[in-house]
């Protein structure tokens, strides 16, 4: 077994001399995806040649793209046709209605992303498939099996979970369903996966539950790559308006109650007399309702002077915002999706010196406490977050101390220049595993 500290020399494909591909699938547009971002450079760093098919939108120019490295496909499922045999017309009749649905529900096959799929692998040469989240897994492994390549499952999070949530918001037993539909097909799909990606031990335990062989799976931390990081530009304008201020701060998604911002605001309410500079910063994107959720709360307890939302922000925005704050928040409620995933701005806080306060979701209590970075509550607990404000606003010396403890912790063990490091690991080994399978003979060279 390769150290994770290997770097290996160019992969190559002896017939051709190109480079081992690896063709990532994101049925999302990109970017910004930074995870999938992080994970493709770093392979294409370690001289593997990384093609991602992804999904188009309105504004994109380009269809095809390279960059950092990277090439990109974008494609519009929307216009996806097949030609009909001796008839010489273009048809979509595979891609809705009862044909569709057929597949979806029986073999869990897009069949849009079937058609996209296969032509990536066959136009490009593809050597390694790399599907992105579990709901085209199925979908890839039925390409993977027709040209006999390694199928890599990359899950971000506890899909059956998220599907429960999302499914679930109006209709419980809808939701039910769909978490038990979901959990059969991952317990499936991550067998028959050559190798499985995971963001945190949890998620891993969830995993070898379902009888995943431990060997099969990575743990590959969402940290964050420090550089990048590191050279953001900072709107000191904006960090000296609220320099007088006491200053809480949540950035990434603000999409629904598992969020916890509700929690937040509820403490506010009961702190805004006792600490009148009191302020909590929201810095990113929202879904509506849950905005109307979170405005009649902040109106019903007088705080809309106090509660700030900045809408949506590219990630290398969120460090003016963090530099802004005191205090950092996770107040996500804790469910299966949250105690099985791990939230990348943990890392961020701390890359940027700030104390946190996160719930007892079961990752972000076992970091917390590791780096000893922070303080953490019980989820949905208000009184005992608004302790918690109450006695770190009291203590400036105590914030300092977890600043510099979660800093140290980031800069020494908790970063993806360090992470990347298991994944190019994974990638060398499977390879070597492989290379009697994929179409081409591999060998290592120089180029």
């Amino acid at each position: 077994m390769l150290s994770v500290g290997y770097r290996p020399s160019s992969t190559t494909v002896n017939e051709t001399g190109r480079k081992i591909r690896i063709g990532m699938v994101l049925d999302q547009p990109f970017p910004p995806d930074a995870r999938v971002e992080r994970e493709a450079v770093a392979l294409v760093e370690a001289g593997y040649e990384v093609h991602l098919l992804c999904a188009v939108r309105p504004q994109d120019t380009l269809l095809e793209e390279a960059y950092r490295g990277i090439y990109i496909h974008r494609v519009d499922p929307d216009a996806v046709s097949i030609e009909i045999p001796f008839l010489g017309i273009q048809s979509r009749f595979l891609y809705k209605g009862i044909i569709k649905n057929y597949f979806h529900h029986f073999k869990n096959i897009d069949t849009v992303w079937h058609t996209l799929i296969h032509r990536f692998v066959r136009d490009y040469g593809i050597h390694i498939l790399h599907i992105h989240d579990l709901r085209l897994v199925d979908t890839g492994l039925n390409i993977a099996m027709r040209y006999n390549l390694p199928l890599v499952a990359d899950l971000h999070e506890n899909y059956p979970a998220l599907m429960q949530m999302m499914k679930g918001r109006n209709d419980p037993e809808r939701g039910e369903e769909q978490r038990q539909r979901w959990e059969k097909i991952e317990a499936e799909s991550v067998r028959k996966a050559t190798r499985v990606i995971t963001v945190a031990d949890e998620a891993k335990e969830r995993l070898l539950q379902k009888g995943v062989p431990t060997e099969k799976v990575l743990v590959l931390e969402n940290t964050v790559d420090m550089e990048k990081f590191m050279a953001a530009s900072i709107n000191h304008d904006f960090v000296r308006r609220f320099k007088p201020n006491f200053v809480l701060t949540y950035v990434g998604h603000l999409n629904d109650t598992h969020r916890g911002i509700q929690t937040v605001i509820e403490a506010m309410a009961q702190l805004k007399d006792e600490i009148p500079e009191l302020h909590f910063i929201g810095a990113g994107a929202m879904r509506e309702p849950y905005r109307i959720l979170l405005e009649g709360m902040i109106q019903e307890a007088g705080l809309q002077e106090r509660v700030h939302f900045t809408g949506w922000l590219d990630e290398t925005q969120f460090p003016t915002y963090i530099e802004a704050s005191d205090i950092c928040l996770i107040p996500h409620l804790v469910n299966d999706h949250t105690n099985a995933t791990f939230p990348n701005k943990a890392y961020l806080y701390h890359l940027f010196k700030k104390p946190i306060i996160t719930s007892n979701a079961v990752p972000l209590q076992r970091y917390v406490e590791n780096t000893r970075g922070g303080l953490v509550f019980q989820s949905g607990d208000a009184s005992m977050l608004a302790n918690l404000i109450r006695m770190l606003y009291h203590r400036p010396d105590v914030r300092r101390e977890m600043a510099v403890s979660g800093h140290k912790a980031v800069i020494e063990r908790y970063n993806w220049q360090r992470s990347s490091e298991a994944l190019i690991a994974m990638y060398d080994q499977m390879v070597g595993q492989a290379a009697r399978r994929i179409p081409a003979s591999i060998s290592r060279t120089h180029v």
